[in-house]
C-alpha cells in the first residue's frame, strides 16, 4: 500500500492544491484550511451554502496565498500582524482569528455574490484536538472536525461501479489518497505510519452535499453520489466515506510513501 495523492486546501472550501510532499505540523497540514471566509456573524461559509466557492483557485507559496477568481491573481502575504481579530465559528467552536486586509475581502465578495469576509488562522486562535499524548498539543485549523482525511482509492472503485456516471477523487476532498488493497478496509485502522508521521484516533467522515458539486464548475449535479452512498455506507444518521486523523507528530509525508498500519 502506497500514498497516491496529497492534498492541501489553504482557503476552506475553495480548489484543492495537489502537492508533492505535505508537512504536518501541530496544526495539520502546513498550508491546510490556513484561510476561510466568514458571514456577517462571524460563521464559516462553505459549498454547503456557496457551491461558487469550488471554482475559487488558491494556491499555498512559502510566503504567500495566492488567489485566483475569474482569470484574475492576487497574492495575500503571510506577513499578517495578527492585531485585526475577530470571533468566527466553525460548526460548535467559536474561537478568534485574524482578518486580511479588507481589499481582498471585497473581491472575494463580489466574485461570489455574498457578504464575506476573509480570515486567517492565528497563532492565538488554537482549536485544539484530543492527543492521546499530554505532550503532544494538537490543533485543527478550519477543518470542520480533524486535520486529515484520508480516502482508499478501492472505495472510489467499489463506488464507482455503482454510479452510472463515475465521480472524481477531488468531490471528496481528502488530504490523503491511498491505494489500498480491499475497498473500505481503511474503516479498520487504529492507528497507521506514513513516512515520519504516526496518525491515529480515527473517526469515520460523515459526508454531505458537497460530494453532489463539481469540483471544477461549481455545479450541483443532482443527488449522486450521495444517494448511492446513502444505500450501504449508512449508519444512524450519517452516511460514510473516508476516515479523519489526528497526527502524533511533526514530519514529512510524500506521494508514494508506503502506508504502515500499525493496529
Amino acid at each position: 500500500m502506497k500514498v497516491a495523492e496529497l492534498n492541501i486546501y489553504p482557503l476552506k472550501s475553495a480548489r484543492g492544491q495537489m502537492v508533492p510532499q505535505m508537512k504536518i505540523t501541530t496544526q495539520g497540514p502546513e498550508g491546510d484550511r490556513e484561510w476561510m471566509l466568514i458571514d456577517e456573524t462571524g460563521r464559516f461559509i462553505s459549498q454547503r451554502t456557496l457551491a461558487k466557492l469550488a471554482t475559487v483557485e488558491v494556491f499555498h507559496e512559502p510566503t504567500a496565498l495566492t488567489v485566483g477568481i475569474d482569470k484574475m491573481f492576487f497574492k495575500i502575504s503571510k506577513n499578517n500582524s495578527f492585531k485585526r481579530m475577530v470571533k468566527v465559528q466553525v460548526w460548535n467552536d467559536t474561537f478568534e482569528a485574524a482578518l486580511e486586509p479588507d481589499l481582498y475581502s471585497q473581491a472575494l465578495a463580489q466574485y461570489l455574490g455574498v457578504n464575506c469576509r476573509l480570515v486567517r488562522y492565528a497563532p492565538l486562535s488554537q482549536r485544539r484536538v484530543l492527543s492521546l499524548n499530554k505532550e503532544w498539543k494538537p490543533e485543527v485549523r478550519f477543518a470542520d472536525a480533524r486535520p486529515l482525511l484520508l480516502v482508499n482509492t478501492k472505495s472510489l472503485e467499489d463506488l464507482n461501479q455503482r454510479l452510472a456516471t463515475p465521480v472524481l477523487m477531488n468531490r471528496f476532498r481528502p488530504n490523503i489518497v491511498v491505494e489500498g488493497n480491499t475497498a473500505f478496509e481503511e474503516d479498520t485502522w487504529k492507528r497507521i505510519r506514513i513516512g515520519d508521521v504516526v496518525l491515529s484516533q480515527p473517526k469515520k467522515s460523515a459526508r454531505c452535499k458537497i460530494i453532489t458539486i463539481d469540483q471544477k464548475t461549481g455545479v450541483e449535479n443532482g443527488p449522486e453520489p450521495l444517494k448511492t452512498l446513502a444505500g450501504y455506507r449508512r449508519d444512524g444518521n450519517g452516511v460514510f466515506f473516508g476516515t479523519l486523523w489526528i497526527p502524533e507528530n511533526e514530519g514529512l509525508m510524500s506521494a508514494n510513501d508506503p502506508v504502515e498500519v500499525l493496529e
